[in-house]
């Protein structure tokens, strides 16, 4: 078992600092439609570069406690018609849990597939593209699969659809294909930098 030192603890601490900061500030959550869905990009970004960077127990603490803020936003500032869906753990504690093993699997499983790679890109930064994506993937399929299985049938708080109409005219048109994108744009990048000079030597 690899050993959690001073050093880890440390940088464990700042990446649970960040999503605190992002997950209780206007920053963290950007209103794509004001009142009815917001994207999380910057705390996905967040997320998936502790898996990537720091391995698979760093990884499963930071995308739990990207749920658990979820969970607690939800109840302490309920600011969109969804809010009441992610007050159940279920919901918004749970599927983030499984997309730290995501992310950290997929990215260990693409490295052993590239390793004897000539390419630069293909070695170094193909691995954290294929865990950016399977980041943003499993987090939006389980959160919309339990969406739809527990809730897709009521109303909306405004009355103006029901939750299955909002996943599909919003959720899955508009805010999965903007975390998906900014995801596979910042993560490799940042993680190439942050791998060159934070973490050079390791």
């Amino acid at each position: 078992m690899q050993k959690f030192s001073s050093r880890k603890i440390a940088v464990t601490a700042m990446f649970l600092a960040l999503l605190a900061v992002f997950s209780f500030t206007p920053l963290g959550f950007f209103p794509i439609i004001p009142g009815l869905v917001s994207t999380a990009f910057i705390i996905i970004v967040i997320v998936t570069l502790s898996a990537q960077l720091e391995g698979l127990l760093v990884g499963v603490i930071c995308t739990t406690a990207f749920g658990l803020f979820s969970f607690i936003r939800a109840w302490v500032t309920p600011d969109t018609l969804t809010a009441f869906i992610f007050q159940n753990p279920l919901i918004s504690v749970l599927p983030r849990i499984v997309m730290g093993f995501a992310t950290y699997y997929s990215m260990l499983g693409m490295k052993k597939l590239t390793a004897n790679s000539q390419k630069a890109f293909v070695k170094n930064q193909l691995p954290s593209l294929v865990s950016a994506i399977a980041a943003v993937v499993s987090n939006t399929a389980l959160v919309v699969g339990g969406m739809a299985v527990g809730y897709g049938g009521e109303m909306l708080p405004d009355g103006s659809r029901t939750v299955m109409q909002m996943i599909t005219g919003t959720t899955l048109a508009i805010n999965f294909p903007i975390e998906l994108a900014l995801n596979i744009i910042f993560v490799p990048m940042l993680y190439t930098v942050l791998k060159k000079y934070a973490y050079k030597g390791e």
